[in-house]
């Protein structure tokens, strides 16, 4: 389930049928209700009762919460399992989380995430510098796909980026700041139930402003993947409670000290797929299989 366009799922419905899994792909748009006098109170999805699926997993909310709070709570009741267990513990329900969110629960599990200020545009200017100092990224909480997010390397750079953002900031969008890390590459690690399955390591993008020669730090594809990072991104995937995860793990250059960047709950996998040769789709599958034995 997603809520909006189904095509990033097309691929499952091939290794579905390798699987002789009975697969249905579709969006939180198709769900439905009818109350009528003393009339069962029953949800379909695309007119298939949704008592007849064995298992639900949802990829992406979006702007669907609604409906995928109706659909969880309606599985909950029926006892149909539902992927991942993050929808099951937060009412109401949505994937993925916000960035505040996501770092304030794994701050409370005592993973390792880089300083952090949530707070007002404003005091970002007034305290930034004391709590974090510069330079200093800022991140919107609802950004996706590396979008939201800048970098202030003074005092003249962050008042810019207060004035730039304060009109979005007016109409609910919220920010906070991290220390900046010298960090060269960003390693993303896709998580499959309690199994690191693959991993991509790419460049970060402002390695230039620490590194003499930047260019010559390259994207690679990590065989086998460090069982410490492989480790911490399982231990991050399951205390957010989700099974499918892509977690951004970064190691400061000169200490080697490992911060969580990100646990993305409904990742690509496009790279990963292309440059490991992993079947991620499949391995997803098999992982779903495991609980309809």
């Amino acid at each position: 389930m997603v809520g909006g366009d189904t095509k990033d799922l097309e691929p499952f419905k091939k290794e579905a049928k390798n699987l002789g899994i009975d697969l249905v792909v579709d969006d939180f748009s198709n769900l439905e209700y009818l109350v009528e006098g003393d009339k069962v109170f029953e949800i379909t999805i695309s007119g298939i009762p949704l008592e007849e699926f064995n298992l639900i997993y949802i990829r992406l909310v979006g702007k669907r919460q609604e409906n995928a709070y109706l659909l969880v709570n309606y599985a909950k009741e029926k006892n149909i399992k539902v992927i991942d267990e993050i929808f099951l513990e937060q009412q109401p329900v949505n994937i993925p989380l916000t960035k505040g969110l996501e770092t304030m629960f794994l701050v409370q599990k005592g993973l390792p995430i880089p300083k952090t200020y949530f707070a007002k545009l404003k005091r970002f200017v007034e305290q930034g510098e004391n709590l974090i100092g510069f330079p200093m990224v800022l991140k919107e909480t609802t950004s996706q796909k590396s979008k939201g997010v800048w970098i202030a390397r003074d005092s003249k750079e962050l008042d810019n980026l207060a004035i730039k953002l304060e009109s979005n900031e007016k109409v609910g969008k919220e920010y906070f700041v991290q220390e900046f890390i010298e960090a060269s590459e960003r390693i993303r690690i896709l998580v499959v139930g309690k199994k690191a399955i693959a991993a991509i390591a790419r460049p970060m993008r402002w390695r230039r402003f620490f590194l003499k020669n930047p260019s010559e730090v390259l994207g690679k594809t990590l065989n086998p993947i460090p069982q410490e990072d492989a480790d911490l991104a399982i231990k991050a995937a399951a205390n957010l409670g989700v099974s499918v995860a892509g977690v951004d793990i970064i190691h400061e250059d000169k200490t080697g000290k490992a911060y969580i960047l990100e646990v993305n709950p409904a990742p690509r996998w496009n790279l990963i797929n292309k440059e490991t040769g992993v079947n991620v789709e499949r391995e997803i599958l098999e992982y779903f299989l495991t609980f309809l034995k």
